[in-house]
């Protein structure tokens, strides 16, 4: 009998029946993709890093080097495992080629290595260590998308040629955030173009287990060891590696978690609906002496159905496009290491999904026991205290809205060439940087000085970059890299305080000012000279700001001389234009110029610079919004059809009684459309807030693990409060007309004699 009752129950209430599976179905689907995205990146990365054996601590150094030195400081090291010292030869992307393609816009610093002995090997796409010939080279898999790179290609240097003979994943710079990408080739062919770019050493080191990598990077930076650029760790490598396609999957389980809430709640207004129009029913199983077990049996067993249904669609739904979403992580980090385990946990996260939400319905189903026989055969009781429904679809616009803004808002933030200041670099269109060549303090001043003769620049200034030994109060000493020069014309975003103005201050960026435990008002001092009695300048913290380049450990200072620490590590020039003067045309053509004063000249048009490095990650968060919009207007839609049939049922009585009366049911429908209006525009302004301010704060989290702190949204005003806000309210407004088409289906005698 339960089992007819059921099923009839679902033949007669096809769309409500419908409305569950497919809230059951959504909040399973989504929920066990985020759980199998998450776990198939972090395994995969996790396999790669393990294959490849990353290094746990790497410092990267321009100019001569020490071997022995670095030796005995590693044999003294109870904590190195294994040492190495790999080369990286530095090449010049204008006279790069891949299968014809010039490499001369690419904004990453292209370069060759051989294979290396010990750890931080390279791999091919069967994940086994690659074995190069002469003649040959592995082109970085990232860029066999982005050229459309084949097999059999040539690889062009200048006047060498080499013939493409595979693929490499590179645990350090697979990640197109990695700013650096590696070529692999041969020893001999290394030899042979070693002439044609700068060299570069990667010196590395492999650390015993439950080694402290922070005690390890302080005591390196103590012993004065090569320190020539930027330091970094393991766990950087990793976050990077993660980050292109992880802040994707954190939007789909920001999704996930939203959709369950509304889910439970949607799925209570059914369930509340259904009581409601079988009031009279449930009367008469409570008259004929029903236990109230078996009546909430009744109705629990139909859900119970339902979202087994669902699980199995939802989790359909994960196996049929996991695949697409999954492709590009298993071509940059390989094949997850577990399968089998992880879709155990895509399908333990599905039930725990659906676990909440027979939790739900079975408290809700409680309040069958509150309402008297006599009072469900007479329609005289209510289930539950009397609530503004109201603010339920108010609510629930709000939330639509809010999915709807967060991936919006946060892809039109790294698109933006503003953007750039969240990364410690300064808010220019133009970037030149001046490395791995000779004499880079004259250069910088050579191409200042060109640059102020340009007629087509409005200003430009230069910034040096120096390693400087720093002294807190207790007597620790630190290694810092310090950029000096006039910060305050082309300025990063501040967290807190603002700019070095005066000798005396210095600015920390966010993980330096973590590490060294300072706050903006203490101070440290730095020694301007290479002799441990040599002057010394004390500094304020005047600022503290985000940066993710060089490791993220960076400091901004403006010394009136820069003592004699040793010659500039690199340089950066900032360049704004004329109004005029398109950006792209005017690097194209001062790059050719820069090749004048050496190779190791870099010009860089910062909006294309933002694109190459996250136009990855844009694609993916913009996907991850498509996806978003689409749930929660379907999610909205259904929500605000459910409650205003909900609401029609519980005030059946007073629309039938205004029929009596003489009212139309146009007139009654144009009642609720407006009262609905209210809260759903109320709702849609709530939603614009949560997805400008909690939404800003979510994604600065993501984004502030990398030291892009202080982060704030770039917005576009048109489509944030106005295109978006429509949408959400257009399809609010539909649903809610289309659902007040019951009113037409209530006669005016039911208030006389009762429900036909």
């Amino acid at each position: 009998m339960k089992k007819r009752l059921i099923w009839n129950d679902c033949r007669e209430n096809k769309p409500v029946t419908a409305a569950v599976v497919i809230f059951m179905t959504l909040s399973a689907a989504l929920m066990g993709l985020s759980v199998l995205l998450f776990g198939s990146l972090l395994n995969s990365i996790d396999k790669l890093m393990e294959t490849a054996e990353t290094p746990d601590f790497l410092q990267m150094h321009s100019g001569e080097i020490d071997r022995g030195a670095i030796e005995r400081f590693a044999a003294l090291q109870p904590d190195v495992d294994r040492m190495q010292i790999a080369e990286f030869l530095n090449l010049e992307n204008g006279k790069l080629s891949l299968g014809g393609q010039t490499l001369a816009d690419s904004t990453q610093d292209n370069g060759l290595c051989v294979q290396n002995e010990q750890f931080d090997f390279l791999i091919d796409l069967e994940e086994k260590r690659i074995r190069v010939s002469p003649g040959e080279v592995y082109v970085p898999v990232c860029y066999r998308s982005e050229y459309g790179t084949q097999i059999g290609d040539s690889f062009r240097m200048d006047t060498q040629e080499l013939t493409v003979a595979g693929f490499l994943r590179d645990s350090q710079m697979n990640s197109m955030m990695a700013s650096s990408k590696r070529f692999l080739v041969h020893e001999q062919d290394y030899a042979r173009m070693k002439p044609l770019g700068s060299e570069e050493a990667l010196i590395e080191f492999k650390l015993k287990d439950g080694a402290d990598r922070n005690a390890f990077s302080t005591a390196y930076g103590d012993a004065g060891l090569p320190a020539n650029g930027p330091t970094i760790t393991w766990p950087l490598i990793r976050l990077m590696n993660a980050l292109s396609d992880g802040m994707m999957i954190l939007i789909v389980l920001l999704v996930s978690v939203v959709i369950l809430a509304v889910s439970i709640l949607c799925i209570r207004t059914i369930l509340l609906t259904g009581l409601e129009k079988d009031k009279r029913e449930i009367g008469m199983m409570k008259a004929v002496g029903m236990a109230r077990r078996d009546i909430r049996s009744l109705y629990y067993s139909k859900f119970l159905i339902l979202s087994g249904i669902g699980a199995l669609l939802g989790m359909g739904i994960v196996f049929l496009i996991s695949g697409p979403l999954c492709r590009q992580m298993q071509e940059l980090y390989g094949r997850p290491d577990h399968p089998v385990r992880i879709w155990l946990l895509s399908v333990t996260g599905t039930l725990a999904v659906v676990g909440m939400i027979l939790l739900s319905v079975r408290r809700t189903l409680r309040v069958t026991e509150r309402m008297t026989a006599v009072e469900a055969l007479y329609g005289t009781g209510r289930w539950g205290k009397k609530k503004n429904r109201y603010l339920f679809a108010a609510a629930v616009t709000a939330a639509a809205t809010a999915l709807i803004l967060i991936p919006q808002n946060i892809a039109s933030t790294l698109s933006s060439p503003r953007f750039v200041t969240y990364m410690g670099i300064g808010s220019s269109q133009i970037r030149i940087d001046v490395r791995q060549t000779e004499q880079i303090d004259a250069v910088t001043e050579e191409l200042l000085a060109d640059l102020e003769k340009d007629s087509r620049t409005e200003g430009a200034v230069a910034m040096e970059t120096r390693s400087y030994r720093a002294a807190l109060e207790d007597g620790r000493e630190y290694s810092l890299l310090i950029e000096n020069g006039d910060h305050g014309r082309y300025p990063v975003s501040y967290r807190e305080g603002s700019w070095p103005t005066g000798e005396d201050e210095i600015a920390l960026s966010v993980l330096n000012a973590s590490e060294l435990g300072l706050r903006t008002g203490d101070t440290l001092t730095v020694r301007l000279n290479q002799a441990e009695a040599g002057e010394t300048v004390r500094c304020r913290v005047c600022g503290i700001y985000s940066d993710i380049t060089n490791g993220g450990k960076t400091a901004k200072a403006c010394f009136s001389h820069p003592g004699t620490v040793g010659p500039p590590m690199w340089s950066v020039l900032y360049v704004t234009l004329k109004e005029g003067n398109k950006p792209a045309d005017w690097t194209a053509r001062y790059q050719e110029h820069a090749r004048e004063y050496g190779a190791g000249i870099r010009v860089t048009d910062i909006s294309q610079y933002v694109g190459a490095t996250y136009g990855q990650t844009i694609l993916r968060i913009r996907k991850a919004a498509m996806l978003a919009t689409a749930v929660s207007c379907l999610v909205l839609a259904a929500v605000v059809l459910l409650f205003v049939r909900l609401t029609v049922w519980q005030e059946r009585n007073d629309c039938s009684l205004k029929k009596a009366l003489g009212f139309l049911s146009s007139e009654i429908r144009q009642q609720y459309l407006k009262r609905s209006l209210a809260y759903i525009l109320a709702g849609t302004a709530a939603g614009v807030f949560l997805g400008l301010v909690p939404g800003q704060k979510l994604a600065g989290l993501l984004l502030g693990s990398l030291g892009a702190s202080g982060f704030h949204f770039i917005i576009d005003p048109v489509r944030v409060f106005l295109i978006l806000p429509a949408v959400t309210v257009t399809v609010a407004v539909l649903a809610a007309r289309i659902s007040l088409n019951e009113v037409d289906r209530i006669r005016a005698s039911e208030c006389c004699i009762g429900r036909e």
